[in-house]
């Protein structure tokens, strides 16, 4: 028994010290059949293989085409930036365009450009008065104390110039004359005499209790010009007889009230001249106290130009 396990034990060590030999065939894996793969659905977020496979070869891609931009007459949404955009754009191209043409005067072609004359306005015809307003005109005037006269029709020099049925006013009311006497309508006159009677004469009684006005130095009724004495323009009130220019009042004692820029004078005249001229207003539909611009430095200018809507026009300085 012994014997035998030596002999196998022998063996077992002679099998495991021999070579095998050199060229033994090595078997090779049976290929396996190829099967269709079946398409799978991509995940959320990954690409499909469709999308990853190269494209074949000997195949161009085709390039794909550029999105077109919109052109300039397409509609943009408003309010949209692109918009904003495209109307700043074009603000800022109109600018510079506007920006050459006006360069040294001439436009991009280089010829000068002829400057073109102002148009004048059309001349207003003289105004005829409604017969029946101004018989009522006539009577209130009379009736206030006023001394006037109707005079002659006055035919201006110029178009636009004229009064109809003119009035030649010496005193607004009992003992207030009109120094020189004064051409103008109607209409203009009632203005002035009632203006006096119910502002001037309180205002005065109590700024200056022991002073009676006595008189207005008129700088200028009736005169056939334009506004401002200026070469061209609108025809001013004054050649329509709508307008009064009061330089001075004068008191029965003491030196006159010299009109002229009062807003910060502090004495009592000072401060009846401010409260008659913003009270005119009431009776006049334009006043211009001294003071309020360059032609209106040394008097008070009322008048009675009608204007859209009832408006009036009332600066005070």
């Amino acid at each position: 028994m012994l014997q035998r396990f030596f002999i196998l034990a022998a063996a077992s060590l002679l099998i495991a010290a021999s070579e095998p030999p050199k060229q033994v065939p090595v078997p090779e894996a049976k290929p396996q059949q190829e099967t269709p793969e079946q398409p799978t659905s991509p995940k959320k977020g990954e690409a499909s293989q469709e999308q990853v496979q190269p494209p074949p070869e000997n195949t161009v891609p085709k390039p794909q085409d550029k999105p077109e931009t919109p052109s300039s007459q397409e509609a943009v949404p408003a309010g949209s930036d692109k918009a904003s955009e495209t109307a700043s754009e074009k603000k800022s191209e109109d600018g510079k365009q506007e920006t050459d043409k006006a360069t040294d005067g001439k436009p991009a072609d280089g010829k000068p450009v002829e400057e073109k004359k102002a148009e004048e306005p059309a001349p207003e015809p003289v105004k005829q008065e409604n017969p029946e307003e101004l018989k009522a005109c006539l009577s209130q005037l009379k009736e206030l104390g006023a001394e006037f006269r109707e005079i002659e029709p006055i035919k201006g020099e110029e178009d636009g110039c004229g009064i109809a049925s003119p009035l030649e006013v010496a005193a607004v009311l009992p003992g207030i004359k009109l120094e020189p006497k004064g051409t103008m309508r109607c209409e203009a006159a009632l203005a002035l005499s009632r203006w006096t009677k119910d502002i001037v004469l309180p205002t005065a009684k109590i700024a200056m209790p022991d002073r009676q006005v006595t008189a207005f130095g008129n700088a200028s009724t009736y005169i056939c010009r334009n506004r401002n004495s200026a070469a061209t323009g609108k025809m001013s009130e004054h050649a329509k007889g709508n307008a009064v220019d009061i330089a001075t009042m004068t008191f029965d004692k003491g030196e006159p009230l010299v009109m002229k820029p009062r807003a910060e004078d502090g004495t009592m005249e000072g401060a009846f001249q401010r409260s008659i001229t913003t009270a005119a207003c009431l009776f006049f539909r334009t006043v211009l106290s001294p003071g309020s611009d360059a032609t209106h430095q040394d008097h008070l200018h009322l008048d009675v130009l009608e204007r859209k809507g009832g408006y009036l026009y009332c600066r005070q300085r």
